[in-house]
């Protein structure tokens, strides 16, 4: 994974060919993922997430059986 610790914004990614709905993403950070009703995939609420909350995202990714979910730092333009 890319060193995440100074970023101040980070990408979330989630590829849903891989995803299976497992919802663990969504227990460790329902404001970022959701799993509709009925949805055979998790679903984004942000795809952009402040690094304050990078331990939470860095959990999902690490705890996500399909491997589904990756993070990029945000590069800001200038």
């Amino acid at each position: 994974m890319t060193d995440l610790k100074n970023a101040e914004k980070v990408a979330v990614r989630l590829d849903t060919t891989k995803c299976r709905a497992y919802g663990i993403c969504v227990g460790i950070l329902p404001d970022v993922f959701d799993l509709p009703k009925g949805s055979p995939v998790a679903v984004l609420r942000r795809d952009v997430a402040s690094g304050e909350g990078l331990a939470d995202l860095e959990e999902a990714v690490f705890n996500c059986p399909a491997q589904a979910i990756s993070l990029a730092p945000v590069e800001e333009g200038p």
